[in-house]
């Protein structure tokens, strides 16, 4: 389903890395922090990463953030409907992060993180974080 999401003249700039290996699952989403807590019950962690080499231009940069972001969401919404969760987990702009990412996956000089995904079953009695929602009088802006 991911690889059905629009994307900036349909490029695609982005792979998805999959590790299903808990350890590595877990090593892999501790990387972008804010992740103590709950990363040990990570059971899967999907990396999607941007190919900077589709936009060689600089004013393009900033697509394949947009173009993965479509494609992780269309992922999610995919997993849902087979009974899986996920819990996207922000991938932060810090240069060690970066490198630390970097070195674990392999990653190529053009290839950068966009977001983590953690992947798995949801447990019946666990608890979900609760953030008030803004409503759509607050969110549009009309002129």
């Amino acid at each position: 389903m991911a690889t059905l999401a629009p994307s900036a003249c349909n490029r695609q700039p982005y792979s998805f890395y999959v590790s299903e290996n808990k350890d590595k699952a877990v090593q892999i989403a501790k990387c972008a922090g804010g992740t103590s807590g709950w990363a040990n019950n990570i059971p899967c962690t999907i990396v999607i990463l941007g190919d900077l080499s589709a936009y060689p231009k600089e004013h393009d940069r900033h697509l394949i953030y947009i173009d993965g972001s479509l494609a992780a969401m269309q992922l999610m919404l995919a997993f849902e409907t087979l009974g899986l969760s996920t819990c996207p987990i922000n991938w932060p702009d810090v240069e060690k992060a970066e490198e630390e990412m970097g070195k674990l996956l392999g990653l190529k000089p053009y290839e950068r993180p966009i977001m983590l995904l953690a992947v798995g079953y949801a447990q019946d009695k666990g608890g979900i974080p609760y953030s008030q929602k803004k409503v759509a009088n607050v969110l549009i802006e009309k002129k």
